[in-house]
C-alpha cells in the first residue's frame, strides 16, 4: 500500500487598508453663500460623471441666485493636470469633483 500525503497549497491575500499617515489636512475656507460666486464642477472622467454633474449645477443655479457654474473635464480618471488645477483655482471661489459609475 502506498501512502499519499498532500502538501498545503499556500495563498497569498493582500488586504488594500493603508496605514493612516497621522497628518490632519485643515479643511478650505468656505465662502458664506454662493450667491454670485463661479462653482467649479470637475468631471473626473467616469461614467455618468456628466449625468451627476448636470443635476448639481442646475440646482445650484436654483439656489444661489447669480451663481455661475463652469465645467472641466480631466484629462484622465488617474489625476488633473497642473495647468488645469491652476485654471480651476484661478476661475473659481468653490469646486466639487464627481465620482460617476
Amino acid at each position: 500500500m502506498t501512502e499519499m500525503t498532500k502538501e498545503k497549497e499556500k495563498i497569498l491575500v493582500y488586504e488594500p487598508v493603508a496605514e493612516a499617515s497621522g497628518a490632519n489636512a485643515a479643511l478650505s475656507a468656505r465662502p458664506e453663500s454662493l450667491n454670485g460666486k463661479s462653482v467649479g464642477l470637475i468631471n473626473n472622467t467616469k461614467d455618468f460623471t456628466d449625468e451627476i454633474l448636470g443635476v448639481m449645477g442646475v440646482e445650484l443655479q436654483k439656489q444661489f441666485p447669480g451663481v455661475r457654474v463652469v465645467r472641466y473635464r480631466k484629462e484622465s480618471v488617474s489625476g488633473a493636470s497642473q495647468v488645469l488645477m491652476e485654471q480651476v483655482e484661478r476661475e473659481c471661489d468653490a469646486v466639487v469633483c464627481a465620482l460617476g459609475d
